[in-house]
């Protein structure tokens, strides 16, 4: 016996595409799996933009992070707390950068 119901299963997900796919997973995980999918896009684009300086790439992996969302929320996949809660980390890498580049 399966854990979760099958995303070929009638009356639960009838999984005709990639969006219903999409909707099956979010409803298996409890709506965590697109969060999960942001923060590790967050800590891969980080890494990957250490190459500059800190608050360069806080501000590129925080400003990807918040367009993700955004299309994310608007197909419904994460709830509106995680899209301002990049939109504030936009934000805020807003002002270090700002805060960085007075002090050069």
């Amino acid at each position: 016996m399966v854990k979760y119901p099958l995303p070929t299963n009638e009356s639960y997900a009838n999984v005709t595409g990639m969006y219903s796919l999409f909707e099956y997973i979010q409803k298996v995980s409890a709506g965590w799996f697109f969060i999960m999918i942001l923060f590790a896009i967050f800590i891969i684009m980080f890494i990957s933009l250490k190459q500059y300086s800190n608050s360069k790439a806080f501000a590129g992996a925080s400003f990807l992070c918040m367009i993700l969302g955004i299309i994310m929320r608007t197909l419904g996949f994460i709830s509106s707390t995680w899209m301002y809660l990049f939109i504030i980390l936009v934000a805020i890498s807003a002002v270090w950068l700002h805060i960085d580049s007075s002090q050069s």
